[in-house]
């Protein structure tokens, strides 16, 4: 990522130069627009960045330069000049004195009125809008001018005309004006504004409507003449007229409108204000060009009067809502409205307010609203209803309002004082509506999943109440319930065997009363009731294991079996209810997935078959009624569920037998359907099956299943025999222009020309419209969720906003419910985050049908022939163009849409990431027929058709190839040229820009310039519809073409320049139906989209563009100031991207502080792109950021993250914090950390007289106590918390989540940490609290963090000293509080997975050592052997302290966390020997427990099948615990503990095996042979289980059904290498099959895995090796008789292989493989060290005659090291013993060899010697590092060699002259000499031992000599030559005795004698001491040789000894004093 700029002076603002009205006239109009725009925006952030001083004092300049502007012409004052002279003026006077203000307003307010009102309104308009803005921001201290001020805009709003920018602005300044100083206007003049206002109200300008309403509401809020009966009844009849606006800007106007109204009237009283009488007649403005208009007259005198405000309670206010909602005849837009009224209402009304009238908001919107006859009398309104409500109660209440306290209130309410007045059991108790029921179990639901386990102490109301409610005979009421039961299983799962048990036994008792032919539709109801809730807590079994009863699936499956196998011998309506409940029970049992379902897979084909019979010819003959008809269809919709449940869950058994038997059923379901239609049957309303049902729903119902079956199967990819005529149904269901039937007042609506849109037909069904398109977005389709494209990507247009669902509602025709298909429940048994978004809900079975027929249609297409495809295509086609839909636009409108999906679709699946080469479309016939349906329906009115099918061109145009692609440019341009139709060049703009996004740049490169050049052709188009489409169309051209577009780039930007300053490409523009169409498609946020563009394509070349770069920096700063939000939006990405490009060329600290508002936005996107904007900048430095905001951003971020702790924004941000700083500022993040944990805040917002959709920046709704004091932790030195822990008035803990992220990052900040923990040391208390003050928590969550937490700190400070008691643990101190801790996750209230994680801490407590005496070791010590006693107790469940009545898996899961915490404490006390003391009295129980744990893993692993008839169950007890459903559960469990297991066992076999022997081996055998028994031949009873389970744990490569980590490889060969042992496996490993997997897979390790690996791996191949039967010496006589030892000779040379190929990997040499060798590193050296020693100690257990061999190979790769230049360094010099020991075997050897052999392993040797002395030769002139280094080691092993050999090598070899030529040789590489100095010295040393040193010896002794007495060298440790070599002949004769001493004396003095310089006192001291040493050997021999030297060396001597040194004198008389003195004649004066 690109570096933040360092300097932020470049960025510093100045102060402009005076405006130049000559420069500016002198340009062209648009350099003048830019100009002036330049200066305004530059004169904007200088005043910007001034003080208040500052301010002050350029109020001056400031009002002289901007009062020009008030005589510019109107051309220049456009939008954005407008706004930037009003900030300015708004900047300067909200910071200064103001003194100037009153003149400038004055003249503004001149100007204004000067001239005819209705002459020059450009000018005016900038007038207007500068005076709204100056009173804005100072309207309190110009309070005398807002009468003036006032008039002067009703003046020029009379003669405004139609000018819709115009007038809206003259509104908000007038509401700008009374915002500030309304109580200063009189009566009169403000009833004037309120009915001009009013007017404006019905204007056909959405923005003056918006305008007016803002200012009907800034009049009603700021004068207190309008809070009365008449004036609010009027208000209100305005405001709903307003709500059938089509724009959402006005209903949101309207809603704020009223819901401020109804605020001032719940809080209104009685007042007494002054008034002024009334007036004959206005008085107007002063005016000096029509003198004839009268002044203002004199103000008369105000009279008291006592107004009577209109008042509301709090239920009153909700009444007048609920009664506009439900009023008979309110469109879906007022009913969107009285929405948003509501919201904004409830904003008013604030926090503490909702919380004490919740349960009377409740009951209003559940029985007022939604229970209303004028709502539930319309299928389309109830589902409208129920969302707003859900929005209300969840989104609204829930979400911003409720803390966590509130919601648990929230839940009591409902479950207690609501659900629980069903059924009624008292006369005239309150019964809730079945309506009410679903909507308060929906918002139960929804707080449940806010809360999560912190609903744990309601569990037992929450229950009671769901129990109760799901006995309601609704359908709607069962299903609701069964979705919250689910979520609060979810969170609860402690409740899920209980409830489960219940409703089974309820539904028993049910069917009791059912089989008693006592049948009503409550009890058929109830039963149907209690089975979709038990199918849906069966669902919840898989997600938690740990909880369920493993005996209730096969009770249940019994259960609905038997029920269809008794179904016929009831009635028709009693067998409905049990076939349906039978059918239910089962589709629940199929999400157990294929481990249950297989064992009974046989079974549920028959029953399917029976239920999916083909239909016999006698069918079509005999007649059935309705009724029967009915029933037939239920039957196969409810097996047909079942058969999609089992796809969905089970496409692991789907065999192609299993999926043929399917498409069978399938088919005849489908020939069963075409008989009835055929047949036309006509139903009989007194023969129905359901009230509720007609014969054509069960038809839709039962086809919804077929095509959801056959979409499953093709997804499994089994759908390849599927028949072409199931697509031509599909293609008829939504293509076919008849086939629809339509509700009647839809028809009626139709036929009366009232149609306006197929998104706003309110029934449901909407001419067959499907559902995939929302908006501008299209949801996925089932195969792109299939490729892992599960997240819906909302389209760039549609914007999300806080109630942004209820507007998108409006263009929802067809809305989704949990009824209309069960199965979704199944679907959506994983928790998530918040509400699952409601277009996921599934739709009515009558367009679930399109849409399913439009997947088919999809996905079989690609796979049909080319004939089939264009039959297909054509029939389409032919649908498309009929004549029946001229008469039809509904459904011609469905139609369209229908096909674009579909061919969308279609070419989405060819073009795909993930595309199957069998899905094509390539015939130039088919590419035609499509390529002209979409070109239709691009240029179609609807705008979200339009975008699907120009998104499908450009895929079309990637398939159809470059030529395809040209003529679909070609013709496009020649479309866009000929028609002018603005809808049609939209959508052909699109299609461009598509076509060179999908072809892509490279490929459309040939296109780029003419597509660019239409749409920047048709960005100038005045028409909103145009420009927007094709600047979108742009933005997606320059995103696909990269750089190739950078040469348009400059033009594109003066373009965009241009565009944003004009006036026709502005929603404030004259135009009305402009203005309209620039409130739906805003040109700002798209022109902001293309800059983004343009920063993409230049990228890092903005740093070498500086004109290109300050213009784009001026548009978007400009465009960051906008009052829309998405516009902001794409502003902040713009500033984003070019601080990724070009961070030295834009200012990041002015970017963090704008953003910094947004930070808490209502707005999600403006929220979630200002977080974007921080992480970008947090990721490289996080600091930085903080240096520009200031600390305040902290609070901001913690409390945002409050809000909404599912943002993964958020959580990011504070984790890149974290990481950079953690370790730095450690302990100020525990005190951060501490603070979040204790820190109140207060959610009593009260009310409030803002709405919170007025700004696009959010209210603070914590106040900026709270914000200052998370950052107050910051200024306290030594990370104190500060302010952070104080106590909020009324306040409460954040969000539980949010405490659980910050314990997270604790856990975070100690692992960061752990190496370095003493930064921690004086923070450990507070650690220790918070982890204490979690485990005890509520919330079962927190509860588990903090015993993590717990964790970590023992992981962390466990080997820490205390610094005040050095012998002591610095934990030692916190003992009682981390076992106070532990102990309450073993209470009644705890659950397993707490229980197990403690019992994890207790171990890790004990190992890591801060106890080391076993009896002080308390409570922790007591809880794990408590918990191992439990563990050993047979047929009795596990029961740790309190916590009981678990289920099965949930002890196997504790027992197995018990052995695992046994087996660390095990594995540790290797290491630790106090543990010993801890583990050993309880080996004895812990072994066998720990060899049945692996039995049953091995068993559960990796035998095929368990349960019933298998043959393979586990023993005892095991078979209840493992079922086959259940085996995915229970062998997670094993997964995680089996590897400790396994290593413990081999600890112990390494510490005692005669233990673990003892404990485990069960083997009898006879004693032979000393001891020795037959059984030790066997391996041990265990030894099996181990060995398997390590071994596939190796076996199964990472990245599949892994058993291990590549991390755990070493950790399992270390423990395998342990228990290959003979003692353990005996010979059982070396039989054949088992010896032959076992070296493949060492092969694989080596040849896969890293060192880690390979170092054990050595280890166990030598241990096999050698510990080999075949080993055995006796055999070396005969090798050849028994086959038994050749093939374990065999096997005993794989082993040998086995760790040559691990040296042929890092040496590829020695196989003579042409590569160059790996790396040498010191793991490098390692494993070849290891290898070799193994291969030394492996060639030993081989026969004789083999080693021999062996030996010569093992000499290869010594050689082959040596040619290695990389291996010199390190590897040959840890070789070195190696080599002695083997050389020394093979001398061994040859001694016990016969003559033949001895001549071998002579050559053999020699061969290597010449070998080396060869090298020698070869490098003796070379000087690199390699040669060298060679060198020397050749001479190192010719010494080892040598030394090792010299007993059997000849002295009359004649490689003695040459090895001793080439070692004296070495003496003249001064690199060298030291190395051969010293090896001289051995070799003449050790001479004596043997003849061949001693002829060597002899060879070098006349080299030495002549060495000496040569020229003086340097060795390369400075030594001189000469020097060097008298010491090698001092040391040769201090080496010999008697005889030998004298010669060589006689030679070796002088040597000395001969190299004597007396002006070098440092060589005559050695030489003395040289001297010295000889004498010392033998005086009597040293005088006979000084004796005999010549005169001259006698006196040369005389003078060397009379010297005394004068160079390290210490030195010397120490050698003086431990050299032995001698007695000589002559007096050499010691």
């Amino acid at each position: 990522m690109a570096q933040a700029p360092r300097s932020l002076s470049q960025f510093t603002p100045a102060l402009p130069d005076e405006l130049d009205l000559a420069k500016i006239n002198a340009l062209s109009a648009d350099k003048q627009h830019v100009y002036i725009f330049t200066w305004l925006s530059d004169l904007f952030k200088y005043l910007e960045s001034l003080d208040e001083d500052g301010s002050t004092s350029h109020q001056m300049f400031v009002k002289n330069e901007l009062r020009k502007f008030n005589t510019f012409s109107s051309s220049i004052l456009t939008r954005p000049i407008r706004n930037l002279v009003g900030r300015c003026y708004m900047e300067v006077y909200s910071k200064s004195d103001r003194k100037t203000l009153f003149d400038v307003i004055n003249e503004v307010l001149n100007t204004l009125n000067t001239g005819k009102p209705d002459k020059n309104i450009d000018s005016k308009f900038f007038l207007v809008h500068v005076i709204g803005d100056i009173f804005s921001v100072a309207g309190d201290s110009i309070m005398a001018m807002a009468a003036h001020g006032i008039l002067s805009l009703m003046r020029v709003l009379r003669y405004s005309g139609n000018a819709a920018g115009y007038r809206t602005s003259i509104f908000r300044s007038l509401g700008q004006i009374f915002s500030m100083a309304g109580s200063f206007v009189d009566e009169n003049l403000a009833r004037d504004v309120w009915k001009q206002a009013r007017n404006g109200t019905s204007d056909k300008s959405s923005l003056v409507r918006a305008a007016a309403l803002d200012c009907l509401r800034e009049i009603f809020k700021n004068s207190s003449y309008f809070n009365n009966q008449s004036d609010s009844e009027s208000l209100k009849t305005i405001v709903i007229k307003a709500f059938d606006s089509p724009h959402a800007c006005v209903r949101k106007a309207a809603a704020v409108c009223w819901a401020l109204s109804l605020s001032v009237a719940s809080t209104a009283t009685t007042s007494v204000i002054e008034v002024a009488p009334k007036k004959v007649k206005k008085p107007l403005p002063p005016n000096p060009d029509h003198p004839e208009e009268e002044g203002p007259s004199p103000a008369p005198q105000p009279t008291r009067k006592v107004i009577e405000h209109v008042t509301y309670t709090f239920e009153q206010a909700l009444e007048q809502l609920a009664g506009a909602y439900t009023k008979p005849g309110v469109s879906a837009r007022m009913r969107a409205g009285v929405v948003e009224t509501y919201t904004e209402f409830l904003f008013l009304c604030g926090t503490g307010e909702i919380e004490s009238q919740y349960l009377t908001i409740v009951k209003s919107l559940l029985d007022d609203v939604l229970s209303s006859p004028n709502i539930v009398n319309h299928r389309f309104k109830i589902l409208t209803c129920r969302r707003h409500i859900q929005f209300l109660l969840n989104d609204v209440i829930g979400q911003q309002f409720l803390g966590e306290n509130g919601r648990l209130t929230a839940v009591k309410i409902l479950a207690n004082e609501f659900l629980k007045n069903y059924p009624v059991v008292m006369k005239d108790q309150y019964e809730p509506s079945k309506y009410a029921l679903a909507g308060a179990v929906g918002a139960l639901k929804y707080l449940i999943e806010a809360l999560g386990s912190a609903i744990i102490p309601l569990q037992r109301s929450i229950g009671e109440a769901l129990l109760l409610v799901i006995q309601h005979p609704n359908y709607t009421v069962q299903i609701a319930t069964s979705d919250c039961i689910r979520a609060f299983i979810l969170y609860v799962p402690s409740q899920l065997a209980h409830i489960t048990t219940t409703i089974m036994n309820n539904l028993n008792r049910e069917l009791a009363v059912l089989k008693g032919r006592r049948l009503s539709a409550d009890v058929a109801g109830r039963c149907i009731g209690y089975a979709t809730a038990l199918s849906v807590t069966i669902g919840v079994t898989n997600l938690r294991p740990q909880y369920a009863s493993l005996d209730l699936t096969s009770r249940i499956f019994s259960l609905a079996t038997s029920l269809l196998k008794g179904s016929g011998e009831s009635d028709v309506l009693v067998s409905t209810t049990q076939i349906q409940v039978a059918w239910t029970l089962i589709s629940g049992l199929m999400s157990l997935g294929p481990n249950f379902v297989k064992l009974h897979l046989s079974q549920l084909l028959l029953l399917w078959k029976s239920a999916l019979p083909k239909p016999l010819s006698k069918d079509s003959v005999v007649e059935k009624n309705s009724l029967e008809y009915s029933f037939l269809l239920h039957v196969r919709e409810c097996a047909l569920s079942s058969i999609f449940a089992f796809l969905q869950f089970n496409k692991r058994l789907l065999t192609a037998d299993v999926s043929k038997r399917l498409v069978v059923m399938l088919q005849n379901t489908t020939t069963f359907l075409n008989l009835i239609l055929a047949k036309k049957v006509v139903e009989d309303p007194t023969m129905r099956l359901s009230s509720s049902l007609h014969l054509v729903d069960y038809e839709m119902m039962v086809r919804r299943r077929v095509f959801q079956c056959y979409i499953a199967l093709i997804d499994a990819q089994h759908g390849d025999g599927l028949q072409a005529d199931i697509l031509t149904s599909a293609v008829s269901l939504f293509a076919d222009p008849d086939n629809y039937t339509s509700p009647l007042s839809t028809t009626i609506a139709s036929s009366s020309g009232s149609y306006e849109s197929v998104w706003e037909v309110a029934d449901n069904y909407a001419y067959g419209v499907c559902s995939f398109i929302h908006g501008f977005t299209t949801t996925k389709f089932g195969f792109e969720k299939m490729q892992g494209e599960e997240k819906e990507e909302r389209s760039w247009l549609d914007t999300d906003s806080f109630t942004s669902r209820v507007e998108q509602m409006l263009q929802e025709p067809t809305l989704g419910a949990l009824e209309h298909d069960f199965i979704h429940l199944l679907s959506q048994l994983a928790t998530s985050s918040g509400l699952v978004p409601w277009q996921s809900y599934p739709k009515s079975p009558t367009t679930a049908v399109i849409d399913y027929a439009i997947e088919l249609f999809i996905l079989l297409l690609p796979l049909q022939t080319e004939k089939i495809q264009e039959s297909i295509l054509e029939q389409v086609a032919s649908f498309l163009n009929s004549t029946s839909l001229q008469k039809d636009p509904g459904r011609s409108a469905a139609v369209t849409a229908n096909v674009a999906v579909a061919l969308s679709g279609t070419l989405k699946l060819i073009t795909g990431e993930k595309n199957n080469h069998k899905h094509t479309l390539s015939d130039e016939s088919v590419l035609k027929i499509i390529s002209e349906m979409l070109w239709s329906i691009t240029v179609q009115e609807d705008a979200y058709v339009r975008i699907i099918a120009a998104d499908a061109i450009g895929r079309l145009s990637t398939v159809g190839g470059q030529e395809f692609t040209g003529i679909q440019v070609k013709h496009t341009v020649d479309e866009i040229v000929k028609n002018r139709d603005p809808n049609a060049r939209a959508g052909l703009a699109l299609a461009l820009g598509s076509i060179h996004s999908h072809v892509g740049g490279m490929a459309a490169g040939f296109h780029l310039k003419t597509i660019s050049s239409i749409l920047m052709s048709l960005s100038n188009d005045p028409h909103p519809t145009v420009h927007f489409w094709a600047m979108k169309a742009l933005s997606t051209t320059m995103e696909s073409a990269g750089l190739t577009y950078a040469s348009y780039a400059p033009s594109t930007i003066g373009m965009l320049c241009t565009l944003y300053l004009s006036e026709t490409h502005d929603e404030e523009c004259m135009s009305v139906l402009s203005s309209n169409l620039e409130v739906q498609y805003s040109t700002v946020r798209v022109l902001t989209h293309c800059i983004d563009g343009v920063i993409g394509v230049l990228g890092p070349d903005l740093q070498e563009q500086p004109k290109n770069r300050e213009l784009i920096s001026l548009l978007i700063q400009d465009i960051a100031n906008e009052k829309n939000p998405f516009a902001v939006v794409e502003a902040i990405k713009c500033y984003q991207h070019g601080l990724l490009f070009a961070p030295q060329c834009f200012d990041a600290r002015g970017f963090c502080q704008k953003i910094a508002q947004y930070i808490n936005s209502p707005v999600k996107d403006l929220r979630d792109a200002a977080i974007d904007g921080y992480y970008q900048l947090a990721r490289n430095d996080i600091t930085s950021v903080f240096a520009y905001t200031g600390r305040a951003l902290e609070g901001h971020i913690w409390l945002a993250y409050d809000m909404t702790p599912w943002h993964e924004g958020l959580r990011s941000i504070i984790l890149t914090w974290l990481s950079q700083t953690c370790v730095t500022e450690g302990r100020l993040w525990v005190a951060r950390c501490q603070a979040i944990l204790v820190k109140l805040v207060a959610r009593k917002r009260m009310r409030s007289s803002r709405s919170h959709s007025q700004d696009i920046t959010p209210e603070p709704d914590l106040g900026d106590e709270e914000v200052a004091s998370f950052a107050a932790s910051e200024a306290g030195s030594g990370g104190g918390t500060g302010d952070l822990n104080a106590k909020t008035e009324g306040g409460e803990p954040l969000k539980w989540q949010t405490r659980v992220f910050a314990l997270n990052c604790l856990k975070g900040i100690l692992g960061k940490n752990k190496e370095d923990p003493d930064n921690l040391i004086a923070k450990l208390g507070d650690i220790v609290r918070a982890a204490f003050s979690a485990s005890t928590s509520n919330v079962l969550e927190m509860r588990l963090v903090g015993i993590q937490l717990l964790d970590d700190i023992l992981q962390t400070f466990g080997g820490t000293p205390d610094p005040d008691f050095p012998d002591s643990a610095l934990l030692e101190q916190y003992q009682a509080q981390i076992a106070a801790a532990l102990t309450p996750a073993f209470s009644s209230d705890s659950s397993p997975e707490l229980a197990a994680e403690a019992i994890h801490v207790c171990a890790d407590f004990i190992a890591n050592g801060v106890v080391r005496d076993v009896p002080r070791m308390g409570r922790i010590l007591k809880l794990l052997t408590n918990a191992l006693d439990s563990c050993m107790t047979e047929g009795d469940e596990i029961t740790l302290g309190d916590l009981k009545g678990i289920s099965s898996n949930a002890q196997v899961m504790l027992k197995l966390a018990t052995l695992s915490a046994w087996a660390e404490l095990q594995v540790a006390s290797i290491e630790q020997v106090y543990l010993k003391d801890v583990t050993m009295p309880h080996i004895k129980s812990l072994a066998p427990l720990w060899l049945s744990a692996l039995k049953e893993f091995a068993q559960l692993k990796f035998e095929p099948d368990l349960g019933p008839g298998s043959g393979a169950m586990v023993p005892g007890p095991a078979v209840n615990t493992y079922s086959a459903g259940n085996k995915d559960s229970v062998v997670h469990f094993y997964e995680q503990s089996w590897l400790k297991i396994v290593e413990a066992i081999a600890s112990v076999i390494t510490q005692n095996p005669d233990i673990i022997i003892a404990v485990l081996d069960d083997r009898r055998g006879t004693v032979i042979n000393g001891g020795h028994t037959e059984a030790d031949d066997e391996p041990t009873a265990f030894f099996f289980v181990l060995f398997g389970v390590c071994f596939e744990a190796l076996v199964k490569a990472p990245g599949g059904d892994v058993m291990a980590s590549k991390d755990d490889m070493p950790t399992i060969l270390n423990a395998l290498k342990k228990i290959l042992l003979p003692s353990i496996c005996g010979n059982s490993v070396y039989q054949a099959a088992v010896f032959a997997e076992m070296i493949d897979l060492f092969d694989r390790t080596i040849l896969t895995e890293d060192y880690n690996c390979q170092a054990p791996l050595i280890e166990i191949i030598k241990n096999l090796c050698i510990n080999h039967p075949a080993s055995n010496k006796t055999y070396d006589a005969d090798l050849d008789g028994s086959d038994n030892i050749n093939d374990g000779l065999n096997q005993m040379f794989e082993l040998l292989r086995g760790v040559i190929l691990i040296l042929t990997q890092i040496y590829p040499a020695v196989a003579d493989l042409p590569m160059d060798p790996k790396p040498i590193t010191a793991e490098v050296t390692a494993i070849t060290k290891l290898a070799m020693d193994a291969f030394k100690d492996m060639v030993e257990s081989f026969p004789f005659s083999i080693r021999l061999d062996l030996y010569a190979i093992y000499l290869h790769i010594v050689n082959c090291l040596l040619d290695t230049p990389s291996s010199q360094a390190t590897v040959i010099p840890a070789l070195l013993p190696n080599l002695k020991a083997v050389l020394k075997n093979i001398v061994k050897a040859s001694m016990e060899s016969d003559s033949q052999s001895y001549g071998q392993i002579l050559q053999g040797i020699r061969s290597f010697f010449a070998l080396l002395i060869t090298t020698l030769e070869q490098t003796s002139h070379a000087q690199h590092n390699d040669a060298v280094a060679l060198r020397k080691n050749c001479l190192l092993c010719l010494v080892v060699v040598i030394g090792s050999c010299e007993h059997i090598m000849s002295a009359n070899d004649s490689l003695i002259d040459d090895c001793a030529t080439a070692i004296i040789e070495s003496f003249n590489n001064p690199e060298v000499a030291s190395v051969a100095s010293q090896c001289v010295k051995s070799l003449l040393i050790t001479s004596s031992r043997s003849s061949f040193t001693q002829m060597l010896g002899r060879k070098l002794l006349p080299q030495l000599v002549a060495l000496a007495t040569s020229e003086m060298m340097l060795t390369d440790d400075g030594d001189e030559m000469p020097r060097v070599v008298c010491d090698i002949l001092v040391a040769f004769i201090k080496s010999l005795d008697g005889e030998r001493v004298a010669p060589a004396m006689a030679v070796c003095i002088p040597v000395i004698l001969h190299n004597t310089k007396e002006d070098e006192p440092e060589t005559l001291s050695t030489q003395r001491r040289q001297l010295i040493e000889i004498a010392g050997v033998d005086p009597v021999s040293f005088k006979s040789v000084v004796a005999q030297i010549s005169p001259a060396q006698h006196l040369q001597l005389d003078r060397l000894m009379r010297v005394r040194s004068t160079v390290n004198p210490r030195v010397h008389e120490d050698d003086m004093v431990s050299t032995p003195s001698i007695q000589l004649k002559t007096d050499f004066a010691f």
